[in-house]
């Protein structure tokens, strides 16, 4: 068949392009305050660097006091519109509203991936990642914050003590979970709406894994254990995605003490006698100028962005910013313990369809998804890997845009998906580890901020990541056997990268193939290390970060939660309480 992968990524772009004058519109402005027109000079209470996932709940909670004047400093614009839409998101990358970090080539890993390199999409607007991500809402297991605690030894973090911030942020509105044992571990006042997705496809897949010995749950949240297999819950509600921009900045717009400084650039923060004061900045016009802050600098730019701002300041390791000719303030291991949810993909060719292909819907989820959170050890209470699960109909667009244009496999691979995909159903499975034991590295790659860093994700740097990643593979592919899938016909699509190999040999030939990222990165400013359990920079007054990049260790799922969870903590260290 022709280059499907190639007319895809033509047909992107020219969505994008489409899509891009759409922007000048600012369709989305009326939600948000005005962008502010910095002065040099000026003094706020707070001023947060990154206005993403985390940085706006800062922004709501601390604005909240009409006494504290509290500014916020975004590198990006508004969100476009088709951010608001939950089926758009595979359209995203690679625009001017994502920061299109890529990777250093390991030589190793992502070698299918378009260039050998991973792009690391991270939203660049107002509600950063959160208007870029798949919506998927996840807690996380009791065990990943227990284990916080531990590594701590502070009880600060663990998960009795976070899961009242949980509550704080969500506002379930699934009617039947509120009506069961799920209900008291979920808030119904706050900010984000959340539901699960229902389609009637799912329970045959909910089935064909509970053959397997998988239970089937309504809600993997749980106090014991988060093993099994349901429907996701996702940040959808009131047909638009529940972004921190739309949950957070939208009911504080009209607040007198809140200011929003779009396109601005973080130069440095201002530090003087390892106190922070301020923050330099450059403006959309190319004006440097000096800001100030009265009670505390937050540091919410994301898990690359953050480290390399700390580092520009002089917050890094000592021989790393020697190197760069950086006067070294505080020596502290800043960019290292990168993180991030190495994620696999497998296909599966399911039934024979000829029906017509449903219109899409721009304002849900775009296809049935389901869930698994699988331990290898039966006595084992959380889980080692999960897998999402997309049911496509056949010959489906969305298909090629998350291979081609999400993953970025590359168009070998991708047309390979599109051939499996004809007249067929397919199950796109991604497979990704809970708590990978491999460490990269976030350096800086100039002194110029406008420059991006250097991402040394690490991916199988730890051989027991990749061990686990093929048991865990081994493990999901049983599911070929089960009924349902008998019934359908089922066969996992052949990628062509492993010929010849067969059993362990070919799932680790596999696992390493077709790596790829999960876009969770994290951990690069980790308490403990960097900050301390109250996320106050070690070595430095007023200083404080929220953002993942504080994680210790990962949680298991995905990540937009914890973080949100992570700003209202934040908040609330601030507040003292």
């Amino acid at each position: 068949m022709a280059d499907a992968a190639a007319d895809t990524l033509t047909a992107v772009g020219s969505i994008q392009a489409a899509l891009s004058v759409m922007a000048t519109l600012q369709l989305t402005s009326f939600r948000y305050p005005p962008d502010y027109a910095l002065t040099n000079g000026t003094n706020y209470d707070y001023i947060i660097v990154g206005g993403g996932t985390a940085g706006l709940v800062v922004a709501n909670r601390l604005s909240a006091n009409c006494k504290d004047k509290v500014l916020v400093i975004e590198a990006g614009p508004y969100p476009p519109i088709e951010s608001e839409w939950p089926a758009m998101f595979t359209v995203t990358p690679k625009t001017e509203y994502d920061f299109d970090t890529s990777s250093v080539n390991d030589k190793y890993t992502a070698q299918n991936l378009q260039e050998q390199i991973v792009s690391l999409t991270q939203g660049k607007m107002l509600g950063g990642s959160s208007n870029i991500d798949h919506m998927i809402h996840v807690q996380g297991d009791p065990h990943d914050y227990n284990n916080w605690a531990e590594i701590l030894g502070d009880d600060t973090w663990a998960y009795k003590n976070v899961l009242p911030y949980f509550k704080k942020l969500e506002n379930m509105t699934d009617p039947d979970l509120l009506a069961s044992q799920y209900a008291d571990l979920h808030g119904t006042g706050g900010m984000l709406k959340i539901a699960r997705q229902i389609a009637d496809i799912d329970s045959v897949y909910k089935e064909a894994f509970n053959e397997l010995g998988h239970k089937i749950v309504d809600d993997t949240t749980s106090l014991t254990s988060t093993l099994g297999v349901s429907n996701p819950l996702l940040a959808i509600g009131d047909n638009i995605r529940q972004s921190s921009s739309n949950c957070y900045l939208t009911p504080a717009k009209s607040r007198s003490n809140l200011f929003v400084a779009l396109n601005t650039i973080a130069r440095k923060i201002l530090i003087k006698d390892n106190v922070a004061t301020g923050v330099q900045v450059e403006t959309s016009s190319g004006d440097t100028l000096e800001l100030f802050a009265n009670k505390e600098v937050i540091v919410s730019a994301g898990a690359i962005h953050t480290p390399q701002l700390l580092m520009l300041s002089g917050i890094g390791p000592k021989s790393h910013l020697e190197e760069k000719g950086i006067s070294v303030i505080a020596d502290l291991p800043v960019g290292e313990n990168f993180m991030d949810h190495t994620g696999v993909v497998l296909l599966f060719q399911m039934e024979s369809d000829t029906s017509a292909a449903p219109a899409v819907n721009p304002y849900q989820f775009p296809v049935p998804t389901t869930t698994l959170y699988a331990a290898l050890d039966s006595s084992q209470t959380y889980p080692d890997y999960q897998s999402i699960n997309l049911l496509f109909p056949h010959d489906a667009g969305a298909l090629l845009q998350l291979s081609a244009n999400s993953f970025k496999y590359s168009n070998d691979v991708s047309n390979k998906f599109a051939e499996a995909n004809v007249g067929r159903k397919v199950l796109l499975a991604v497979l990704n580890l809970m708590m990978p034991k491999s460490r990269g590295k976030v350096l800086l790659a100039s002194n110029d901020p406008t420059v991006e860093p250097l991402v040394y994700t690490g991916t199988y740097t730890n051989e027991d990541d990749l061990d686990l990643m093929t048991d865990s593979l081994m493990d999901f592919t049983k599911v070929l056997n089960t009924k349902n899938f008998i019934e359908r016909n089922a066969t996992l699509v052949d990628t062509g990268l492993c010929p010849g190999l067969s059993g362990r040999e070919y799932w680790e030939c596999y696992a390493l193939a077709m790596s790829a990222t999960m876009w969770h990165y994290s951990g690069t400013c980790a308490m403990g290390k960097v900050v301390d359990s109250k996320l106050l920079v070690k070595g430095v007054s007023n200083l404080r970060v929220a953002d993942a990049s504080v994680m210790p260790t990962l949680t298991s799922g995905n990540i937009r939660a914890p973080v949100t969870m992570i700003g209202e903590r934040a908040a609330a260290f601030i507040h003292g309480k």
